[in-house]
């Protein structure tokens, strides 16, 4: 829900706020927006629990949201959710990616080809044993001279990989590509990725929160892109 209607209008309004003029699109989305199970009601209870902070680009700033003994019982995948509301019922993290195309004459199609993953190796942290990454896409349009709203936000592709012990883990996406675009709105769309984690076999709790297990990550690049804005070092969010 967060996904579906926050992206319509947060989408609609920016882009009918920049629709004259030059079409300065990128400016349209200048505050991207991630979400966890907990970001938005303990953001400011337990350290780091801020999704951003996942998708900044900068190894000195983590996303840390606690476990329950549910999550860390959760040691297979789900069965896969199409839908762009996500059921949380194993550690979920989303993340909006940006426009599938960049500023140029024509606009350059972005990058999207990897995942990059850098986990976080605490006395607390607990490494997921398996992840499913689902990437959804919506596609624009000029809302000034079109009079349409973006598309409902559709899954583009899913992956899934199995994680090991190293802190850093890269895997490939074959996706799909975008067409070319002879310039915004055509062909344009909006991306997000969720990933959706399974635990380990034999997980559990040593202690209770904010002393207990937690799912750490320290940084998720998707392609050759940072769009989130590179947070300040030092904010102590890193164990």
């Amino acid at each position: 829900m967060f996904i579906t209607m926050g992206g319509f209008l947060f989408v609609h309004v920016r882009l009918a706020m920049s629709a004259g003029g030059d079409h300065n699109y990128l400016k349209s989305f200048e505050n991207p927006r991630a979400f966890s199970q907990y970001s938005l009601i303990l953001k400011d209870l337990y350290p780091g629990l801020d999704p951003e902070n996942a998708f900044d680009n900068n190894p000195s700033s983590c996303f840390r949201e606690p476990l329950s003994q549910a999550d860390l019982q959760a040691t297979a995948l789900p069965a896969e959710n199409r839908s762009t509301i996500p059921n949380y019922a194993n550690p979920t993290l989303s993340g909006e990616l940006g426009l599938s195309h960049g500023a140029g004459h024509p606009p350059t199609t972005q990058d999207f080809s990897f995942i990059n993953i850098v986990f976080c190796n605490s006395e607390h942290s607990v490494q997921p044993a398996r992840v499913r990454v689902q990437l959804f896409r919506q596609k624009l349009y000029d809302v000034d001279r079109q009079y349409r709203i973006p598309d409902a936000p559709e899954l583009w592709s899913t992956f899934e990989f199995n994680l090991n012990n190293r802190s850093s883990q890269r895997f490939p996406l074959d996706l799909e590509p975008f067409a070319e675009s002879a310039g915004f709105p055509d062909g344009f769309y909006n991306v997000w990725v969720r990933l959706i984690f399974s635990m380990p076999v034999g997980g559990q709790i040593h202690g209770n929160a904010p002393g207990g297990a937690e799912l750490c990550i320290r940084s998720i690049q998707v392609g050759h892109r940072n769009y989130f804005a590179h947070s300040e070092a030092g904010d102590h969010t890193c164990p």
